[in-house]
This record gives C-alpha cells, sequence and structure tokens, in this order.
C-alpha cells in the first residue's frame, strides 16, 4: 500500500519518514528536474522494532581495542548516521549507483537499496549541494534559493509535524547541532554530469548538462532501516541542469 503523492515544490525541499522495510518512490514528474536526495538514519532510542541497529561505536573490537580511541575521535564517531556518497563510491567502486545497490553511511553501514530505475539510470554522487555562496559564484545577486538551505528548511517543517511522537520531534531538532550544521553531499537523482578525459594521465573534467530523463522516470528507493528521506527540487536556473527551469516534483512511500 502506497501514501498519497506527495509533492516536493519546485526550488524548495520536503522531508518524510521512512521506516525500515519501506520504499520511497521520488518521481521525476517533469522530465527535466533533479532531485537532490539525503537519508538521515534515526537514532537508536527513536528506532521501531524491527529496524536494524545503528553501526557500533567500536567495529570489530577486541578486549583491548576500545582504550585506544581518544575522547575526541569517540564524540566524533558518535555523530548521527547520513547516506554518504563518498562512503559509497568506496563501498561500490563505482561512481553511479545502480539497481541492486546498497548505499551506506559514513559508517559504512547499510542505509538504503536501490530497487528500482525507470530512467536511464544517469545520476550523480560528485556534486555539493547549491548553496548561497555556489549562486554568488554564478553572478546572482541577491536571495536564491538553494539546496543547501532546502535541507535543513525541510527537516525544520518535518520536526513539527504532528504526525511524529515527541521524541521523534527532539530528535530531528537535534540534528542540526549534531551535525554541525553539515549538509552531506546528495545523491543527486536525474543529475547529468559527464566526466570526461582531459589531456592525458589521470585528469578529468566535469560539466553540468540537462537531464536525459522524461516525463514519470522514478528512482525507488528501500529503507534499511528507519530513515528520513530528504529531498530537494533542485533551483539551479544559471546551469542547464534543470532545463534553466526548476519544477515541482513527487514522491510516494509504500508499505
Amino acid at each position: 500500500m502506497s501514501s498519497a503523492t506527495q509533492t516536493v515544490p519546485a526550488r524548495r525541499g520536503a522531508a518524510t519518514f521512512v521506516r525500515h522495510g519501506q520504499k520511497i518512490k521520488i518521481i521525476n514528474t517533469h522530465g527535466n528536474q533533479v532531485v537532490e536526495t539525503w537519508a538521515l538514519a534515526l537514532p537508536s532510542s527513536t528506532l521501531s522494532t524491527t529496524s536494524k541497529a545503528e553501526a557500533p561505536l567500536y567495529p570489530n573490537a577486541t578486549s583491548d581495542s576500545p582504550s585506544k580511541y581518544t575522547d575526541a575521535s569517540n564524540a566524533a564517531a558518535s555523530a548521527p548516521e547520513y547516506m554518504s556518497m563518498c562512503h559509497c563510491r568506496a563501498s561500490l567502486l563505482k561512481i553511479t549507483p545502480a539497481v541492486g545497490d546498497i548505499l551506506v553511511s559514513q559508517k559504512r553501514h547499510p542505509i538504503v537499496k536501490l530497487v528500482e530505475d525507470t530512467s536511464p539510470g544517469v545520476h550523480d554522487t560528485l556534486i555539493a549541494a547549491c548553496d548561497r555562496w555556489r549562486y554568488s559564484e554564478l553572478g546572482v545577486t541577491g536571495y536564491h534559493e538553494s539546496c543547501t538551505d532546502n535541507f535543513w528548511d525541510a527537516v525544520n517543517a518535518l520536526s513539527t509535524s504532528s504526525e511524529l511522537g515527541k521524541e521523534e520531534q527532539e530528535a530531528l531538532k537535534d540534528l542540526n547541532g549534531k551535525l554541525g550544521g553539515k549538509v552531506p553531499d546528495p545523491f543527486n537523482l536525474f543529475m547529468n554530469i559527464p566526466i570526461t578525459q582531459a589531456g592525458e594521465g589521470a585528469k578529468r573534467r566535469v560539466s553540468f548538462e540537462a537531464p536525459l530523463t522524461k516525463e514519470g522516470d522514478f528512482v525507488l528507493l528501500e529503507a534499511l532501516r528507519d530513515v528520513v528521506v530528504v529531498m530537494s527540487a533542485c533551483p539551479q536556473d544559471v546551469l542547464t541542469i534543470n532545463g534553466k527551469n526548476p519544477v515541482d516534483a513527487h514522491f510516494q512511500v509504500y508499505d
């Protein structure tokens, strides 16, 4: 059974809970819209009874190994988990995930699985979320929406939702501080960033190109633990990645 179709408004963001075993369909409704996507794992105190536990603080520990870590490193290692593109690339040994691939957190722990993709499979894991400084760099003056701002605005909006329990609300409100305001690198669904050879040796270049998707193409992700999925209908209208015309996208959550 699926939930009602919900909107990721053009230039804005949305966030939703996806429980362990549920799936989320992220839809490129008009065919030209990049949807920057994140998955944030809920802390163990808020997990449903079926959710996988968070990554251990001391993986593969021996009797004496925990005592060898410093307080500073333990504090950093205790940060909330989030889907991490650089760790996914190391785990998958490829730049672009495909159907059947498991995406992992910064603690190299499974977080979601890519189970279906009706698009040409062209997505990006390299480019950071756009932000106010990026638009300044591109010559924009004054205010411009960004995926970075959309990320935290969407998380904040979900944290006040009446569908959440008090413990879940507090966990989400606490995320900004625990992540130090960091916005993880997103899984840029439907984003076309070709990597090309530039001269000899290991030199490579990237370019920002229009999506290769059609209306209604979608990606289906399965939650491998309780997560918050955050999406931004990227507001980029200077470069061609959205055909210079940001529009709504949509999503559905399936049991």
